[in-house]
């Protein structure tokens, strides 16, 4: 399972490591002679710099649960971290877990162009957890969920 698990990751890291916006032409403006899709300071709007994400989830056993997460950024990133966070879910609503010994994971990296991350947790037999991924590369922050597992 654990060779089904990395392979998933390093196809993903492979796929999306080269997204195709690199590759699109810039738009020009004839009115300003400017790239048209160029954001200004005071426009409120900030670019997205993480281009791609990929999470994925898998109890290998009532007790075990291992989750992988992998993002791309359209720039390289000073610094960058991915978070996985367990949630336990109660009633209609997901909470933090209770009576586990570990509850989430940071990973960081520097001057990457990618996050890779993995951790596997134990869990209760009988329980229904997800992960919320956070990912951040300084400049943006996107938050993924798994489906339950």
């Amino acid at each position: 399972m654990k060779k089904k698990l990395t392979s998933f990751i390093v196809a993903a890291a492979l796929v999306l490591s080269m997204p195709t916006a690199l590759f699109a032409a810039e738009q020009q403006s004839e009115a300003f002679g400017t790239n048209a899709n160029t954001v200004g300071t005071d426009s409120g709007i900030m670019p997205m710099s993480i281009a791609s994400t990929t999470i994925g989830a898998d109890r290998t056993s009532s007790t075990r649960a291992e989750i992988a997460a992998y993002a791309a950024f359209d720039k390289t990133a000073a610094k960058a971290t991915c978070t996985i966070i367990l949630q336990e879910k109660s009633g209609s609503s997901w909470v933090t877990p209770t009576g586990i010994p570990v509850k989430s994971y940071v990973k960081t990296v520097y001057n990457q162009n990618s996050i890779t991350a993995g951790k596997a947790f134990t869990v209760k037999s009988g329980k229904v957890y997800r992960a919320k991924i956070v990912f951040s590369d300084g400049s943006s922050i996107k938050t993924r969920y798994t489906g339950s597992f």
